[in-house]
């Protein structure tokens, strides 16, 4: 059961993380955003991209 995700802010929005072909991309809905089992592993993510990144984890509820 995923239970967190990787997002960043905009100006006006939230983004999330999704891998393609192994690069970090960013969508806008979060229903397309890469599930992480664990708050941590998607706190170790977010670390590991590049600063000017600024991405932080979420937990997320599957009651959506």
């Amino acid at each position: 059961m995923a239970s967190a995700i990787v997002a960043r802010t905009r100006l006006d929005c939230l983004e999330y993380l999704v891998h393609h072909h192994g690069r970090p991309d960013w969508v806008a809905a979060e229903q397309g955003a890469e599930r992480f089992d664990s708050l941590r592993d998607a706190t170790r993510t977010a670390m590991r991209l590049p600063g000017r990144l600024r991405a932080f984890a979420l937990p997320v509820s599957e009651l959506h």
